[in-house]
């Protein structure tokens, strides 16, 4: 059972130990202790340093990274990218139903000039 007031510890922090820093901060009763704990404190300083050196696992998400529909519209950066790829000068005065148009009529052209005779 612990006795209040106590001190918690937590690393790093401003004070200095053997080779580690360390903070301190009270607990008055036992909720507050709880919530010292739950925040990542320890009651005794070796705790805190071993905590501290101790690597942290990430986290592996429980639900999968929501799926972005296909049909979508384009994004800004999407559409300057395609337009670049066409050759097409980007301003940042075009708006995206300019870019989308002039990207459209580019796909249209015939790769090649066609003799007319």
């Amino acid at each position: 059972m612990t006795e209040f007031p106590t001190l918690l510890y937590k690393c790093p922090g401003p004070w200095s130990g053997n080779g580690y820093t360390f903070g301190s901060r009270p607990a008055n009763d036992q909720t507050e202790f709880d919530a010292a704990v739950s925040d990542g404190w320890h009651p005794t300083v070796p705790l805190a340093v071993e905590a501290w050196r101790k690597p942290v696992q990430a986290s592996i998400p429980t639900q999968p990274a929501p799926v972005i529909a296909d049909d979508a519209p384009p994004t800004r950066g999407e559409i300057e990218e395609q337009a670049r790829k066409l050759g097409i000068a980007v301003h940042h005065k075009h708006s995206d139903a300019t870019l989308l148009k002039k990207i459209e009529d580019a796909m249209k052209e015939p790769a090649g000039d066609v003799d007319k005779a």
